[in-house]
């Protein structure tokens, strides 16, 4: 879930330089692809399991020559890839700090929620360093540290452009957040309508969410216009 709905909040330009920071199986990157025939994407991962299987998935899918993965550590980031280099990075931060919450028995899982490798201070450092100029970031993040993002943001100056709340059903308590972000930018925050996953508890899906599946599955023709 958290994948479909940052691949489509993003709304990245023909010529960007795009990176998912901490891609996992590649998913975000592999959502892109497809719906902007002409982007290149690249993806960081410090699993070496989980970048195996995006590379396995790049090659299935053929969208090797538009996938780069590299495998490792964001905090080591000035190793790995170069500054300023990229024009908009996704990233969906492990969203529990280490008090808090049951560690999952799954490794990956664990990594992937939990602060284990890397803490949200240092996501948006490595965010800051890869961001070009006037460059963009989104980000899911969870609404309970929705405070520690925005103002982690601001901090390393990437100042909140758009914030899109998401909640399981209308009546439920807000439980994900969307944000986009912009590098030495001013101040001033759209609020976009919320989306809700289900129409009611228990009920079907709702015509948001659909709209979601809708706009992943459809290529996006302006996207092959030089």
């Amino acid at each position: 879930m958290d994948a479909l709905l940052l691949a489509q909040f993003a709304v990245p330009r023909t010529a960007d330089r795009v990176l998912d920071l901490g891609c996992g199986n590649g998913a975000i990157a592999f959502l892109l692809a497809h719906r902007y025939p002409d982007l290149r994407i690249a993806g960081l991962e410090v699993q070496p399991a989980l970048a195996d299987r995006a590379r396995r998935g790049a090659r299935l899918n053929e969208m090797q020559d538009r996938i780069e993965i590299v495998e490792g550590d964001l905090r080591q980031i000035t190793h790995l890839l170069p500054a300023a280099g990229f024009d908009m990075v996704l990233c969906n931060p492990p969203y529990r700090e280490l008090a808090s919450g049951r560690l999952s028995p799954d490794p990956e899982i664990r990594q992937a929620k939990h602060e284990l490798t890397a803490t949200l201070q240092e996501a948006i450092a490595a965010v800051r360093y890869l961001l070009a100029a006037k460059g963009r970031t989104c980000l899911i993040y969870h609404t309970s540290r929705l405070v520690d993002l925005l103002n982690g943001l601001r901090a390393a100056r990437m100042e909140p452009k758009r914030l899109r709340l998401v909640h399981s059903y209308p009546g439920a308590q807000a439980e994900l957040s969307l944000v986009e972000a912009r590098r030495d930018a001013r101040p001033g925050l759209q609020i976009l309508t919320p989306l809700f996953v289900y129409q009611a508890r228990g009920g079907p899906v709702s015509p948001g969410m659909e709209a979601v599946y809708r706009n992943l599955n459809a290529p996006d023709i302006r996207s092959t216009v030089a």
